[in-house]
């Protein structure tokens, strides 16, 4: 796995304000920006970068057919609105190697205030995806959970790709470890509970109590909510 992961390398947001519809011609382009910043990745000494294809992210606003209304190869069914999607992973892979790609999903996830669409066609997209991305061998998907996604989901996800799947968003030690003891993902990652717990390793091993998150400093200036959550051992 990547010692170092450039990870919110593509938090591309591409707006109605600024594009109505994306050119054939934008659209290229925006293939060339990934591939470079991939290139200008590994260049600087990361080991592999990670799309972000969840929250609302270009990405994902090509999956969703309520934000993707367009009529010409990317737009319609999920095989074309995936298109954009594996277009750009697999232009990657060619320039740094699938090895050294991971992307990440939300499946069934509403947040940058996207609308929901027919579950059925949204357990398909994700098959889909993760069935094609299997055959372009990346080194990982990575699922930001949440309790929308239903069994079936994770498990077709877990049967259509074969290599890593991490799981992350609002796990505990304990739903985490149940992830990993029955199959459905073979690493599992945290962040809130790193933000709130310096020593949040340390804790879990200890099976000490975690420090609650301040949601009011997420995202904040200053070193409130960074740097002055206390170590348990401090206490």
């Amino acid at each position: 796995m990547f010692k170092l992961l450039f990870r919110h390398l593509f938090e591309f947001i591409y707006t109605a304000h600024f594009y109505p519809e994306l050119g054939a011609h934008f659209i290229q382009n925006i293939h060339t920006d990934f591939v470079n910043a991939s290139k200008n990745a590994i260049l600087a000494g990361f080991d592999g970068v990670e799309l972000h294809g969840a929250n609302g992210y270009l990405l994902e606003q090509f999956l969703n057919p309520n934000v993707n209304t367009r009529e010409d190869e990317y737009g319609g069914n999920l095989i074309n609105r995936s298109r954009f999607t594996l277009e750009v992973t697999k232009a990657i892979a060619g320039a740094i190697g699938a090895d050294k790609i991971g992307i990440r999903f939300s499946p069934f996830s509403e947040l940058s205030d996207q609308k929901g669409y027919n579950t059925d066609e949204v357990h398909q997209t994700y098959t889909y995806l993760s069935r094609e991305l299997n055959k372009l061998d990346i080194a990982y998907i990575h699922i930001s959970a949440n309790p929308a996604i239903p069994e079936k989901t994770y498990k077709a996800i877990r049967e259509a790709f074969s290599n890593t799947l991490i799981y992350c968003n609002g796990l505990t030690p304990e739903s985490a470890e149940e992830l990993l003891q029955n199959n459905t993902a073979d690493l599992v990652g945290f962040g809130r509970g790193f933000l709130a717990n310096p020593d949040f390793v340390s804790r879990l091993e200890k099976n000490a109590p975690l420090n609650d998150l301040d949601y009011n400093t997420l995202y904040s200036p200053g070193e409130q909510g960074y740097i002055d959550y206390p170590l348990y051992t401090s206490r």
